[in-house]
């Protein structure tokens, strides 16, 4: 966008406000929900635009009217995904985000900024201003803020049910000190870096920004949430319990090594769904992941057959719109699109234990097609983004890679074996193609990969990640494509795509006709290979597309996600509340 790819200096942005040499005339404007991230669960946020002329507080009232009933809507000027990184900062995110958002739609209203420009706000320097405000509170050793304990320089993570502590009562404090833009301070992901911010000082004293809080109201189910967000048209924010899903996965003779599971462990095992899939298989293994998926999409397993999930934890994004309609891939229609400030494709770093994927805000609203939503935001670590092709013949003809260049999925993939949940089903940097993925039952799937044997390792780039970033037109080319094979396609090829390690192509070791262990042992040298029944999201750490058809997400467009309603009203709604702020901004030159 022209305001992050511009050169300005740290206030240039706010010369839209007031000339130099102009008189000090403050003109106060709306910020658009301003929210405490953390401990609440769900919170929504907006403020009221209350414009003034001059210091003799003359007001233009300004009055929405309320709009008729509709089955989606989100709000206009969102600024693109920020990620939060290492720390766990998604409230300071969440706020940043709702500043940026009221700054925006008032300079586009009033002529300040194109509609296509934003200005970047520093969530450092908001981090900072807290820290700051908690410090000269009481002994200035610690005090609390969402769910979160600043204590010293450091923020430290505290019990999810020890109160209800807010941020308002500090930003009073904050009002000349948080909003402040980006190049004043970069964000820091390191953890224990959340007080540094070097210039902070200087850049405070002839910052033109400062904002008050006006009011603040109570929201609790959906009806009233979704109908503030159509009548004032704002951004707001939304904070939620995190629920870690429990599955279980059948541990066989077949997958005990690859699981890392003893079948014949009573205590570790447990009885397996009530499901035809999982036939006669006698032992199951809990294994837990988080709620969303690679498609942007929070979720629980269906109560009853499958175990309850448990709280994690809290978070916070901003919420942007929602939908009456649009159905996830597990089922749930209806829910609310959120900002999120997590990354995209691999884990930035070690200690994370999946990769992650999210869409465009029209891709939620439906207003774009899934091929279309592919060239903004492909996803391309996601197994269920992958070209399927059915022979390795197949598999390396230029019309499949022809074909798979067009729907922006990757086509050539390489073994990663960087999974914490399944080990040693490749070898790593292999090339190799996907087959097929198959729904499995319990809410799990297998995928069955060939081996290309002729195709070129790409080992050495197995840990690169592909975190969100400004996308690239990256040319594919057509690597790896030697020996075209005639009209292969991705139909379903036989011969040396054929076999399995797991007894072939949507089986898995005889356990779907209740012969757990059936299949035969992983080999290394066989022609492909099947994986067990386990969540989609665990093959993106083990396979992965090489490094020329990881597409990145694009981040003016993707970094939102779906919660859907049933989830904000199941059985955590008691954590869930929603909360409407009204503040003023004011702005001088």
């Amino acid at each position: 966008m022209p305001s992050q790819n511009t050169p300005y200096s740290h206030f240039e942005p706010y010369s839209h406000f007031e000339p130099a040499s102009a008189p000090f005339n403050p003109r106060h404007a709306a910020i658009g929900g301003f929210a405490v991230g953390g401990f609440l669960a769900f919170a929504a946020a907006l403020a009221a635009l209350m414009l003034y002329c001059d210091p003799k507080i003359q007001t233009q009232a300004v009055t929405v009217e309320t709009a008729p009933a509709a089955h989606k809507f989100a709000v206009d000027f969102s600024t693109p995904v920020e990620l939060q990184e290492y720390r766990g900062t998604c409230w300071i995110f969440a706020a940043v985000a709702v500043l940026e958002w009221s700054y925006r739609s008032q300079g586009v209203a009033r002529g300040w900024l194109s509609a296509d420009q934003y200005v970047r706000l520093s969530e450092q320097a908001f981090g900072v201003a807290v820290l700051d405000a908690c410090r000269a509170l009481n002994d200035g050793t610690s005090c609390v803020v969402g769910d979160e304990v600043w204590r010293g320089r450091q923020l430290l993570p505290r019990d999810l049910e020890g109160g209800e502590p807010t941020l308002l009562f500090y930003l009073s404090r904050l009002s000349k000190t948080a909003a402040l833009p980006w190049s004043v301070c970069p964000y820091t992901a390191k953890p224990g870096s959340d007080g540094e911010c070097p210039g902070l000082a200087e850049a405070r004293a002839t910052n033109p920004l400062t904002f008050s809080l006006a009011s603040i109201d109570w929201l609790y189910e959906r009806r009233a949430v979704t109908q503030r967000l159509r009548e004032t048209q704002r951004l707001m924010t939304l904070s939620t319990p995190l629920l870690t899903v429990r599955y279980l996965l059948p541990c066989t003779a077949a997958s005990a090594h690859v699981l890392k599971c003893n079948p014949k462990d009573k205590e570790e095992c447990r009885v397996c769904p009530a499901e035809p899939a999982f036939g006669g298989a006698a032992c199951c293994v809990v294994s837990e992941r988080d709620s969303s998926t690679m498609g942007g999409e929070f979720f629980r397993l269906p109560s009853g057959s499958h175990l309850e999930p448990v709280l994690e934890g809290a978070h916070a994004m901003a919420l942007v719109g929602y939908s009456d309609v649009f159905r996830s891939q597990q089922g749930f229609v209806g829910g609310y699109i959120v900002k999120n400030s997590w990354w995209d494709g691999l884990p930035p770093g070690p200690g994370w234990k999946q990769a992650r994927g999210s869409h465009s805000v029209a891709f939620f609203m439906q207003q774009v097609s899934p091929a279309d939503e592919a060239a903004v935001c492909p996803n391309a670590h996601s197994p269920q983004s992958w070209y399927p092709c059915g022979s390795v013949r197949a598999c390396r003809s230029n019309k499949t890679a022809a074909f798979a260049r067009a729907a922006n999925q990757p086509l050539h993939l390489t073994c990663l074996d960087a999974s914490p949940f399944l080990r040693g089903l490749c070898r790593k940097g292999e090339p190799l193609f996907l087959r097929s993925i198959a729904p499995f039952g319990g809410g799990l799937a297998t995928a069955c990969f060939l081996r290309d044997r002729l195709g070129g390792s790409d080992g050495g780039d197995e840990g690169k990640a592909v975190v969100n970033r400004r996308r690239v037109e990256e040319q594919t080319g057509g690597g790896g494509e030697s020996g075209d094979g005639g009209d292969g396609g991705d139909g379903g090829g036989s011969g040396d795509g054929g076999e399995g390690s797991y007894g072939g192509e949507g089986t898995y070791g005889g356990e779907r006709g209740g012969e757990a262990g059936g299949g035969r042992r992983h080999s290394h040298d066989s022609a492909g290979f099947c994986s067990p029944p386990v969540p989609i999201g665990d093959l993106a750490l083990v396979v992965a597309p090489v490094e020329a058809e990881r597409l990145p997400n694009d981040p003016e467009l993707c970094g939102h996600y779906f919660f859907p309603f049933e989830l904000a009203e199941g059985s955590h709604a008691r954590l869930f509340t929603a909360r409407l702020f009204t503040a003023r901004l004011f702005t001088a030159r």
